[in-house]
């Protein structure tokens, strides 16, 4: 073979090991995808699960937040306070999670679980009071979508905020 051939050959073989390259990097960035959903379904389920678990730990708290539910104007000023604390909490969470679904780095069917239960939150008659008073510090894209998707569907006729009371 000439140094002509062997070049050529070796042009060929470079050509191979790029595509070969490019096949596994492709790989990698799959892999990775799947590890960075999968990472942020775990936090946002964490954020939620803690938010719950804070409030089953507190029961005054969470007579607070059946009280504000049923009827946002009966809290006194302290009860108020917590009840917003507690629901800025929620609804950040809530933002959080729309915001990763729209950047598809949560899976549809775990977003529909998250927005039925925000709806099941802010459909309540204190959900309601609670998002007119406090709706404006969320982001824009955000409340277009709660005041627009999630405020004017039905609720689901099983639907009971913390399994409490029905939403009527």
């Amino acid at each position: 073979m000439t140094l002509q051939d062997w070049s050529n050959l070796a042009q060929v073989i470079g050509a191979l090991a790029v595509v070969i390259s490019l096949i596994y990097v492709g790989f990698q960035i799959k892999r990775n995808t799947s590890a960075v959903r999968s990472a942020t379904a775990q936090a946002i389920h964490n954020n939620y699960g803690d938010w719950y678990m804070n409030l089953m730990g507190d029961a005054e708290l969470n007579r607070i937040a059946l009280k504000g539910l049923k009827d946002y104007s009966s809290l006194d000023e302290i009860e108020k306070a917590r009840f917003i604390q507690i629901f800025m909490a929620f609804i950040s969470f809530s933002q959080n999670a729309f915001y990763q679904w729209r950047e598809r780095a949560l899976s549809p069917w775990l977003w529909d679980g998250w927005e039925l239960l925000t709806m099941n939150l802010l459909a309540a008659p204190g959900g309601k009071g609670f998002w007119k008073e406090r709706g404006y510090v969320f982001g824009k894209e955000y409340r277009d979508y709660v005041e627009k998707v999630i405020l004017t569907r039905k609720p689901h006729p099983e639907a009971r905020p913390f399994g409490a009371f029905k939403i009527s």
